[in-house]
């Protein structure tokens, strides 16, 4: 946790003592320069007494996360400045040209409204003004990074002090730290305040959790800590033993953590093992691994629970070996074992930038330390931007750093290492885009499988491409469709996005409405008409019927969530019939058995497709019958399978529809139907 002080040192009238203070924070950080911060101080303390007290605060926060004298002297002004008691040609001609930048960026990132890009009813124009300013945070974030650290720290004062405040604002900053500034802290590898923003965000938001974790911890809490304690000094003496010098210190996992681990599992409190752990910090990569190794000797390992995140670091740079051992009580106990500089990036994250620089020790890697994290965000903003600014930016900010990555091999041996679920059409596009685009399928371990098959660590992955003469390569519209999962990675989908958005007949509403007529037709609907397309746009953030239909054809508004929305909404079902004729037989009520016929052209191995096919959907085939029509070149094949909701009809059948051959699917009614 970043502290600060609780007791500023005061004077003789109750005033804080700002030369005492500046000493304190001197000492403690031999980097900064005493005489600036004090004289700082002490014009603020003539012009803007009342914002002084959370500039300090804000300071020390800054200054234990080794930010240089710039970003100190920019929290101390920044709330004074915020309140408009200094103007910038003042804060200007006081701290000069880089502080008074530093605190109007800050500044310009205290938008109160991000979380409404996603928001359903939201007008267009609205929308668009938001995504901005997410977008605006991450260019100021690429061009000064110290910027984002301020900011991050500055949410955490607030959260802190929002208990005092009135529910509906104490629950707008709690959304917008979960939502924005959380991941972000993660990304940025950032700890120490992420798991504060997360907490916070958490008490503010459900507190009956957050109470109900702290009071099961709080039980337990001086117990643990004794054990902890006595489990630390008994590593120490291990160690030692074997001739390594370490240092170990106890390891609270924050409440955030423990609630997402419990869901996630669906364990309860006492089996989330990480609650207790000890970290280890070595000098060398080589003690890492012995001291793994010595800890494995004397203690039995639990296997499901180890993670080497040296070998195989996550997106954020983060490095550490996590292992989990019985200890000699019984009980399970978490391990983590890293180097001095790697616990120094996973605290401080970007901040241990300046660490190094102000150390004067700065090296090759340490500069690829940091850059790794800003190559991140210019790739957040590059996908943004080749999504063409539709993708819902909050949601690339939200996606939190993978815990697991898959490592596959192409014929020639070399090893990819793709997020976990990746299929075999991310796995095309992260060799090379013209292959992604010219996919087809995949062989994988010997075995052909459709491009939207789900890889898995240690497979042997070949893309099979499609004939470039024909003309008719990808990249397609159904690889844009989410709930058809052809792609998982935003590399794959900005790639895709790039190359069918290029084409302008791809962006024509007559596409849209084609995609829309053929699930209507597969349910029994006739074409729909204009009116009834009316319906189906009210509700829609989509101002006529038009532009949702563009939105449909560039991938923009996926056409299986409208269709299964529409159809869940009786009365909007009510108002379509009105409008025209709709079948009764339209029920919403699930699960439901239901009748699938498909049409292709006869070919060997079409029926141990669809059903490999609904397998890998974790469906269930309740009946299946299959024949040649008199065409002989033509085969009809009858499904009966149990699904949850419309959406996952849609899938179904838009999977099928896309095999090789499959001329039509459609919902065929049981005989027992009444309709």
């Amino acid at each position: 946790m970043v502290s600060v002080r609780k007791n500023l040192p005061e004077l003789a009238d109750g005033s804080v003592d700002l030369a005492a203070w500046t000493n304190l924070l001197v000492a403690e950080r031999p980097h900064l320069e005493r005489d600036e911060i004090l004289q700082t101080c002490l014009w603020l303390s003539e012009i803007a007494d009342s914002s002084l007290l959370q500039g300090l605060e804000l300071a020390e926060m800054v200054a234990q996360l080794r930010l240089d004298q710039a970003s100190v002297l920019a929290a101390i002004c920044y709330h004074a400045w915020r309140k408009s008691l200094v103007d910038n040609t003042e804060l200007r001609f006081r701290v000069g040209d880089e502080v008074c930048e530093l605190t109007l960026n800050v500044g310009a990132m205290a938008t109160s409204s991000l979380l409404q890009i996603s928001a359903p009813k939201m007008m267009e124009n609205e929308r668009r003004s938001q995504v901005d300013n997410v977008r605006k945070m991450l260019i100021s974030l690429v061009n000064d990074v110290r910027v984002a650290v301020i900011k991050l720290a500055e949410r955490v004062l607030v959260l802190r002090h929002a208990k005092a405040y009135e529910p509906t604002r104490r629950t707008r900053i709690a959304e917008e730290a979960a939502a924005i500034f959380a991941p972000l802290a993660d990304r940025l590898g950032m700890w120490q305040l992420k798991w504060e923003l997360e907490d916070l965000s958490l008490r503010y938001l459900r507190e009956d959790i957050y109470l109900g974790i702290a009071k099961q911890l709080s039980n337990k809490r001086q117990e643990r800590e004794n054990q902890i304690q006595a489990l630390a000094t008994q590593f120490s003496e291990l160690l030692v033993g074997h001739g390594v010098e370490a240092e170990v210190r106890g390891r609270a996992k924050n409440i955030f953590s423990i609630w997402r681990k419990m869901q996630k599992k669906n364990i309860p409190i006492e089996q989330v093992y990480d609650v207790r752990a000890v970290r280890i910090i070595v000098d060398s990569l080589a003690d890492c691994y012995a001291v793994l190794g010595i800890i494995h000797t004397h203690w039995q390992h639990i296997p499901t629970e180890f993670d080497d995140y040296i070998a195989a670091p996550k997106e954020n740079g983060y490095q550490s070996i996590h292992t989990a051992i019985a200890a000699d009580d019984g009980l399970v106990l978490e391990v983590q074992v890293r180097t001095r500089k790697m616990h120094e990036d996973a605290e401080l994250g970007v901040c241990a930038h300046w660490a190094y620089k102000v150390g004067d020790k700065e090296s090759a890697s340490e500069d690829e330390s940091f850059s790794a994290k800003m190559d991140w965000l210019r790739q957040v903003l590059e996908w943004h931007e080749d999504l063409g600014d539709t993708e819902d930016l909050v949601s690339l900010l939200r996606q939190r750093i993978s815990e697991e990555r898959i490592f596959v091999s192409t014929p020639k041996g070399h090893v990819l290492d793709l997020t976990a679920g990746a299929t075999v059409l991310d796995f095309a596009y992260r060799v090379h885009t013209d292959l992604g685009h010219g996919c087809v399928g995949g062989i994988v371990n010997g075995m052909e499988v459709p491009l939207y098959t789900e890889l898995k660590t240690g497979q042997q992955v070949r893309v099979m491409r499609g004939d470039s003469n024909d003309g008719n390569l990808g990249p397609y519209r159904e690889w844009l469709e989410p709930a058809l999962g052809f792609v998982r990675t935003h590399r794959a989908k900005a790639k895709i996005v790039s190359q069918y958005r290029s084409k302008p007949a791809n962006l024509e509403p007559e596409v849209g409405l084609q995609l829309i007529q053929t699930l209507a037709a597969s349910i029994g609907l006739d074409a729909f008409s204009s009116a009834q397309l009316e319906v189906l746009r009210q509700g829609t953030r989509y101002m006529d019927v038009d532009t949702m239909l563009r939105a449909v054809s560039s991938g923009e508004q996926s056409h299986i969530a409208l269709m299964a929305e529409f159809l869940e909404d009786q009365s909007s079902v009510e108002k379509a019939k009105i409008a025209a004729n709709v079948p009764n037989g339209l029920v919403s009520t699930f699960p439901q058995r239901m009748g699938i016929s498909v049409t292709a052209a006869n070919r060997h191995g079409l029926l141990s497709d669809i059903t490999q096919l609904v397998a890998a959907m974790d469906l269930q085939i309740l009946a299946a019958s299959g024949e040649v029509m008199e065409s002989i070149t033509d085969a009809q094949i009858s499904l009966e399978v149990e699904l949850q909701d419309w959406r996952q009809y849609f899938q179904l059948i838009s999977r099928i529809d896309y095999l090789n051959g499959v001329q039509s699917v459609v919902r065929k009614p049981l005989v027992r139907d009444t309709h």
